[in-house]
């Protein structure tokens, strides 16, 4: 996949809640956590995780978690820029964003 494809897939520039939405998911997803069990590692209570990832509205701490724990920054999260993803993390997201 190209850097170009790339960025298509993370939706760069979209900051629409329901891009926002696909990328918490998808960053979920590549985490290979459940809901229950990410909400219970960021410190959030499972109803308030679920409603941020539903809405495409994640909270400081939602986002501050994603990046100490797997290195998914707040810009990828909030407007799809890839740049700063591993590399691992990226080809893992994109493989649930497809």
């Amino acid at each position: 996949m190209t850097f170009l494809e790339t960025e298509r897939t993370c939706m760069r520039g979209d900051t629409s809640p329901e891009a926002i939405h696909k990328r918490l998911v998808a960053a979920r997803q590549a985490t290979g956590l459940s809901q229950k069990e990410l909400a219970a590692n960021a410190g959030i209570k499972y109803t308030t995780f679920r409603s941020q990832e539903q809405s495409g509205s994640p909270s400081v701490r939602l986002m501050a978690y994603f990046l100490a724990a797997f290195q998914i920054d707040f810009n990828f999260i909030l407007g799809g820029d890839p740049s700063k993803l591993p590399a691992d993390t990226l080809q893992e997201i994109v493989k649930n964003l497809d």
